[in-house]
């Protein structure tokens, strides 16, 4: 293990102190940057336990990056895996359709492409921001914002007991459903996609490839790639779902998941066998919020731009989102102006990748003829197919 983190303060910053609500993958990395730019840091969040379950992630160069500022990238990269490609395949014959290969433009943009268990991602943000001196408070249920002169406090019920926690700032990091953003007044209702997410890990198949699969079909695809350092195979079945759901991380309809995908290539159908059991996700994003800050409360990841995962963007996102705030912080001398800075650094770029991955959304699950065209336009790109999306990762 290399050595903790330094805390190196930086004495001119728009704020000395933050409360950050919500201790998931966002939240964890927010108070990591913000500990590095100086301030003292309050991680408030929910739950008993801090966990992630039941999911993996793709991390893009554009979230590698300012991993790796923050000295982490090597011990991420013990638990993580760098495919060598991505690979389209037709879901209902199994035939493959192209394949991008990932080291090309690792090296363009300068830092990998890599696949992690969700549950590792938060163990290794939260052991960093401890070691950085950033305070965790779990079973912290939050009841109120409530500015005061100067500052703002988040009230939150601990075990029975009202306690309240005061900082120059504070950042909602508590996801789609953000408690936060309800209390800034902005009622952004979560938009259900019409898709319902079945997670899954089993045990890596012998002679599996490390590379990330992406199955594509009628109203349905599924995506696999390694995680856990190579040993375990992380399943995402998409199905469609006409009625909203509210399920999240719940036990799933394992009956449903082969309905959806009977027909299919048989490696698909055997893959899905394998899983003992499913947990089940609604998924939904937001409209592009016409604002995230008010006075001294700020908005970060999905509660302020969830959005669906067909660019694998959320974590990245949200990492981007912690770093940019940090900035924004060591830039600006008052605090208001440093939100309005992060908000205006953000605001466009999250709300193009929520409307492309809206768009990703409908062109994955396409039909008839419209398939047929996808997929001949998919079958010329090769590394292309990364390229596309340059905009992204080298931000």
């Amino acid at each position: 293990m290399t050595d903790p983190i330094p805390f190196r303060p930086r004495p001119k910053t728009a704020a000395r102190s933050a409360v950050v609500v919500g201790g998931g993958i966002g939240g964890l990395a927010c108070a990591l940057t913000l500990r590095r730019a100086g301030l003292a840091v309050q991680v408030v969040e929910r739950a008993k336990k801090l966990r992630e379950v039941g999911a993996g992630l793709q991390l893009t160069p554009n979230a590698t990056r300012i991993i790796r500022d923050l000295g982490l990238l090597d011990r991420l990269q013990e638990v993580a895996v760098a495919p060598l490609a991505l690979e389209v395949r037709d879901g209902r014959s199994g035939a493959p359709l192209t394949r991008a290969d990932y080291a090309p433009a690792a090296s363009r943009f300068g830092a990998p492409f890599l696949v992690v268990h969700r549950a590792d991602l938060q163990n290794l943000l939260a052991e960093a921001a401890r070691e950085a001196g950033c305070a965790i408070a779990l079973g912290a249920d939050l009841t109120s914002v409530e500015p005061a002169f100067g500052s703002v406090r988040a009230v939150v019920n601990q075990g029975g007991d009202l306690i309240a926690h005061g900082a120059d700032i504070l950042v909602g990091a508590d996801g789609v459903r953000s408690a936060v953003r309800a209390h800034m007044g902005a009622m952004a209702a979560p938009v259900f996609a019409h898709r319902v997410a079945y997670r899954a890990t089993v045990n890596l198949p012998a002679g599996y490839p490390s590379e990330v699969r992406l199955y594509l079909g009628r109203n349905a695809h599924l995506v696999c790639y390694p995680v856990k350092g190579g040993t375990t195979l992380n399943l995402v079945a998409i199905v469609h779902e006409p009625q909203p759901v509210a399920r999240w991380n719940a036990p799933g309809d394992s009956a449903a998941v082969h309905a959806a995908f009977a027909g299919w290539a048989p490696e698909v159908r055997e893959l899905l066998k394998s899983a003992p059991h499913f947990l089940c996700w609604g998924l939904y994003d937001i409209d592009p919020l016409p604002r995230w800050s008010s006075g001294r409360v700020t908005l970060l990841g999905d509660a302020a731009h969830a959005m669906l995962p067909f660019l694998a963007q959320g974590a990245a996102q949200a990492i981007e989102d912690s770093a940019a705030l940090a900035a924004a912080l060591s830039a600006h001398g008052d605090a208001g102006a440093a939100l309005k800075a992060y908000e205006a650094a953000r605001r466009s770029r999250t709300a193009r990748i929520q409307r492309e991955a809206r768009r990703n959304g409908i062109i994955y699950h396409l039909s008839g003829p419209p398939r047929f065209a996808r997929d001949l336009v998919i079958r010329r790109q090769g590394n292309a197919l990364l390229d596309r999306y340059d905009w992204i990762y080298a931000a």
